[in-house]
């Protein structure tokens, strides 16, 4: 761990991953838990969890959607016997890790080399094993060439995988979402499933979002790619697409997302100030609008 000092975790990982995993460490210590994850912290580290004891929502949406996901890749890999799982950006994610997985499940984890290294540094210092066959690709996703990297890592194309792009889309812009969900939709064979949260303009304009919005904009995290229609750009890809916001998950699951509204006041238009948790089953290829 002494490669790895304060000041270097944090330019390479910068404020978002840092509060994630302590998100994640938080909710990991109640009773009540959605989860469990015991490498959070450390991977957080001191200013991580000190940076996030100062925030205003205590992680809801972070939290929501972690659940959501984990159970949501738990079913198409044991119900729906998918066992190639991608993660796009995975940053400090230990699901390989800390969840249960069928025999032969692949999962690779993608992310630029400095953050891999990282993170088999805390993990390897604490001992930690997974529970499935787990491959490291470097690679940048804003290059064009990533997905060399990810068939030479060993990925088939022709076989159905699960690809989870969480905590990623909302910081880039909307054109370089699609280039990268389009570079997803043409190596996912039929009934591959993809999944992510994205945020929708309006949470970027109103009000009741803006403190949100402000400190992440200060901290040099903006939100600058909001999909207002997830449903149309997926179908264009060739995915059949449903999504719910964290926010209807949030009071499923007995968890606070901000802003804190009452559920009788949950609407289309309100539900809007909140991620969408987005998945989609693979029905075949592109149409001729992904490539306009």
């Amino acid at each position: 761990m002494s490669d790895y000092d304060s000041s270097s975790r944090k330019q390479l990982l910068g404020l978002t991953a840092y509060l994630t995993a302590a998100a994640r460490a938080y909710e990991s210590q109640r009773e009540d838990r959605l989860f469990d994850d015991p490498w959070a912290a450390s991977l957080a580290g001191p200013e991580g969890v000190e940076r996030f004891a100062s925030t205003e929502d205590q992680g809801g949406s972070i939290i929501v959607r972690t659940r959501y996901f984990d159970e949501w890749l738990q079913q198409i890999t044991y119900k729906e016997g998918l066992r190639q799982i991608v993660l796009p950006a995975a940053g400090l994610d230990t699901r390989p890790f800390r969840l249960n997985w069928p025999p032969a499940t692949r999962f690779f984890e993608l992310d630029q080399a400095p953050i891999l290294s990282y993170k088999e540094a805390v993990l390897q210092a604490l001992q930690a094993q997974p529970h499935c066959e787990r491959i490291l690709v470097s690679t940048d996703l804003a290059q064009p060439d990533w997905t060399s990297a990810l068939l030479e890592a060993g990925f088939d194309p022709s076989t159905p995988s699960a690809w989870l792009i969480e905590g990623l889309l909302a910081y880039l812009p909307l054109e370089q979402s699609q280039q990268l969900l389009s570079a997803i939709s043409q190596i996912a064979a039929e009934n591959s499933w993809l999944a992510f949260n994205a945020v929708h303009s309006a949470m970027l304009s109103s009000p009741l979002t803006r403190p949100r919005i402000e400190r992440l904009a200060r901290a040099g995290s903006p939100w600058i790619g909001p999909i207002d229609d997830p449903v149309g750009l997926l179908e264009a890809l060739g995915w059949e697409t449903s999504f719910v916001s964290s926010a209807h998950k949030g009071y499923e699951y007995g968890r606070a997302v901000f802003p804190f509204i009452g559920l009788e006041e949950l609407s289309p238009e309100t539900e809007r100030l909140y991620h969408m948790l987005v998945t989609a089953k693979r029905k075949g290829p592109p149409s001729a609008l992904a490539d306009h």
